[in-house]
């Protein structure tokens, strides 16, 4: 008779473990493991631009707003990170205390993001400091139905767990983590469990998308921190992307290139330009705030506009509580004024269509404005969808520009096997639970992708109601 299995456990993690990595790196053909150093977020801008455009927002018109931060694997079933992973993921978001603005880094914001002024970067250089210990958990939670007390330790720390990790402290405090530390869990995964790829091939592979996408004529940023296989993935790919593309000077006018990167680090050290406005947050936490998320979008880009005048980062994010519920009063003035929209989900196509309708129909906007008018797509694209959206976007009459994540930086196929199925990237989110002891919600134009408990979600739901 079999031993019964033993009960899920569960487990909280505080900062113990010793960063595993100490050897040079690998070359491109050679499997990545636990044993090779890793430079994931070592310097504080290996990040995304809009976390530090948000960061000096939320200083501004929300100081000292206690939050919370909830992550979220949404494929368990294809990628869960094994229990050996715990120890380093844990010591490389502890290191993060470690992490401080330098005097070169503060060089290239203030000559490539001038509207960072120089009060918040006083502030990030010389206060700003991450206190991991006190401001993330992690818990665990064993999902392996066969490991025993009985079992080898090998085979304890090779099962599949289940973790929690939460971020706590004031917004302006603790928004710059959610981007590395999905950094950091996609990398524990593949390199503690999923550790059948290479490097090979993927400079060749991102130089041929980017020039496929330049000669569709689509102008593209690279976007994709937050799910990438490692931090050298990023490097690399970022090799490829500006060898695939002709700088912008030499594109032409009807030409595409590489706008540049999200991640303010590749940026600083690659000389790109870096790319971003706001994210979901933004929204989330003034509905949280207001309480009414009806209110939601036309406060926070009003707020978002005292804080970055003269339409300096002016592209809105429409779909926080639906697109529907955003273009109720994305009108008028507000409609002429702002560059662009930012599209992260439902179908593209008809996003296309609904805003251009939109602006003909909008007395202050027009056809003719229209046409100069920019949407920004940054939902799960790959190099063949871009392309159709760039011509879509050429015979109605809009411009169109892509920001694309996981399609550049977690794009392999397994080594040992290629013909075997893609090695897939996981698909992992943090989002914003609370802001001032409210919860937060995001409703989207995708199912699957709301957030919040289903009591907070009608309600937010009743709230833009009232807006139809």
């Amino acid at each position: 008779m079999s031993p019964s299995p033993s009960p899920p456990q569960s487990h909280s993690s505080y900062g113990q473990g010793k960063d595993q990595g100490q050897h040079q790196q690998p070359d491109a053909s050679t499997p990545v493991t636990n044993a090779t150093t890793s430079h994931a977020c070592t310097s504080i801008l290996d990040n995304d631009l809009y976390k530090f455009t948000m960061q000096q927002a939320v200083r501004q018109h929300y100081p000292d707003t206690p939050c919370d931060y909830h992550f979220t694997n949404r494929s368990p079933h294809i990628a869960r990170l094994p229990l050996k992973s715990l120890a380093w993921l844990r010591q490389k978001i502890d290191d993060m205390a470690h992490l401080q603005l330098t005097p070169s880094e503060r060089s290239f914001l203030e000559a490539k993001c001038p509207y960072l002024t120089a009060d918040y970067l006083d502030w990030l250089q010389h206060e700003f400091q991450f206190n991991p210990q006190e401001q993330i958990k992690i818990d665990w939670r064993s999902v392996s139905s066969t490991v025993t007390s009985t079992k080898q330790d090998q085979e304890a720390q090779d099962q599949q767990i289940d973790v929690d990790i939460t971020i706590a402290g004031d917004w302006h405090q603790v928004i710059l983590y959610e981007v590395p530390i999905l950094a950091l869990v996609s990398e524990a995964f593949f390199r503690f469990g999923d550790q059948d790829w290479t490097y090979d091939g993927q400079v060749d592979l991102a130089a041929q998308k980017s020039k496929s996408l330049c000669q569709a004529g689509a102008t593209f940023a690279e976007f994709g921190t937050r799910r990438r296989r490692d931090y050298e993935t990023q490097r690399i790919v970022l090799e490829g992307l500006i060898a695939g593309s002709p700088s912008p000077a030499k594109a032409g006018p009807a030409g595409g290139f590489l706008t540049g990167t999200s991640n303010l680090h590749f940026a600083h050290v690659m000389n790109l330009t870096p790319i971003g406005t706001m994210a979901h947050e933004w929204f989330m936490g003034t509905a949280a705030i207001l309480q009414d998320a009806s209110q939601a979008n036309k406060v926070a880009l009003a707020r978002w506009a005292e804080t970055y005048p003269n339409q300096v980062l002016g592209v809105a994010l429409t779909d926080t509580f639906t697109t529907k519920a955003f273009l109720a009063t994305f009108k008028g003035e507000v409609a002429r004024d702002w560059i662009g929209v930012r599209h992260d989900s439902g179908d593209a196509f008809e996003f296309m269509e609904r805003m251009i309708v939109h602006y003909d129909q909008d007395p202050l906007v027009g056809s003719k404005l229209r046409r100069a008018k920019k949407i920004v797509f940054s939902d799960g694209l790959n190099t063949e969808l871009a392309i159709r959206l760039q011509q879509r976007a050429e015979e109605k009459g809009i411009q169109a520009t892509f920001g694309i994540g996981t399609h550049f930086t977690n794009d392999f196929c397994h080594a040992r096997d290629p013909s075997r199925s893609h090695s897939a990237a996981m698909n992992i989110v943090i989002k914003l639970r609370s802001c001032r002891g409210q919860e937060c919600v995001k409703l989207s134009d995708d199912q699957g992708k709301e957030s919040g408990s289903p009591a907070a979600v009608e309600i937010a739901k009743q709230q833009i109601a009232t807006l139809f």
